[in-house]
């Protein structure tokens, strides 16, 4: 019966959210394109390589949750420098990589919480008030690391992610867990619901009885929580940075988002989804590379995926618009 259950809940997920769909249909294409590519292909070498590009699902995971409820946060890619930082900097002072991972994780979903408030309760543009925090976010990684930290965290907290469960990484099992548990409950629940409605329209909520000045802050709570998750695994994969990194994880978290089907008008989407994207993008990446191309072209082709999943549904709702108006 819960086989069953869960069988018709995804059928009917499919049927809502298409884009979903699509996303992992090219996600299977992108792969197997890729392992073509890879015939020496190892355990430990795959292993090694989900550590690094597990964030980027999380990111895009939090990402797509603030714009499902009509938002954007900017802040993202500095939220994840400053957890990353905190977990190798304060993992001495508090004698644990966990608690230091813990510090992070609260430090950010602070953060989301922040702009949540000033978005929702003060009424200020998510776009302005989410590239001044990241800022703000940016400059405390500073402050916490003014320069370059490496080989802080023990092997044995590092080598947590590395954990095989059967043929499969722990770390791609998280990918997918992490999500699962702390949103699926949260969707299933009022506060998801009044979410979801929230970033269809505003109004319609609002006279159902809805506060979105309430409920909307939720959202930029759990994007500061999944991006604290994404620093943590980064410091656990790197076991060194420099927050004067810059990093490109606002824009392809939000490539991800997207290309796994969510809305940029708020609404529509899903998490799984835009784990999709997320791996989607990150084979495509591994792709180039194994093509012996330049590694700087990764960003040209990440920006080109947005412009086509973006403006090719545009257009095609304008189309249809102009052949129902003649």
């Amino acid at each position: 019966m819960i086989w069953r259950g869960l069988l018709k809940d995804a059928q009917l997920g499919a049927r809502r959210e298409p884009g979903a769909v699509m996303a992992y249909g090219a996600l299977i294409i992108v792969f197997v394109a890729w392992l073509i590519r890879t015939p020496n292909l190892t355990p430990s070498l795959f292993t090694r390589m989900m550590t690094g590009q597990v964030p980027l699902a999380l990111a895009a995971v939090g990402m797509a949750i603030v714009l499902i409820s009509k938002g954007i946060d900017l802040s993202m890619g500095s939220m994840i420098v400053l957890s990353e930082m905190i977990v190798l900097v304060w993992t001495g002072p508090l004698h644990s990589p966990w608690l230091a991972a813990l510090a992070a994780i609260l430090v950010t979903a602070l953060f989301g919480l922040f702009n949540g408030v000033l978005v929702s309760a003060v009424g200020l543009p998510a776009l302005v008030v989410t590239l001044a925090t990241g800022s703000i976010a940016a400059g405390f990684a500073l402050v916490v690391a003014p320069k370059s930290v490496s080989g802080t965290l023990p092997d044995s907290f590092r080598n947590v992610v590395m954990t095989m469960i059967g043929p499969i990484p722990l770390v791609l099992i998280l990918a997918f867990l992490l999500p699962l548990l702390i949103w699926f409950p949260i969707r299933r629940s009022r506060a998801g619901f009044a979410l979801m409605a929230v970033g269809s329209d505003d109004a319609a909520a609002f006279v159902s009885g809805l506060k979105p000045w309430l409920v909307r802050p939720l959202a930029y709570v759990l994007s500061g929580l999944f991006a604290g998750l994404a620093g943590v695994l980064m410091a656990m994969s790197t076991n060194g940075a420099s927050a004067s990194t810059t990093n490109t994880f606002t824009l392809n978290s939000i490539a991800a988002a997207v290309l796994g089907g969510v809305s940029l008008m708020g609404g529509r989407g899903s998490i799984a989804g835009a784990i999709a994207g997320a791996f989607v993008l990150t084979f495509v990446n591994s792709l180039l590379l194994a093509w012996n191309v330049n590694g700087m072209w990764a960003h040209v082709v990440t920006g080109c995926i947005l412009v086509l999943v973006v403006g090719v549904p545009y257009l095609v709702n304008q189309a249809r618009a102009r052949k129902v108006r003649s």
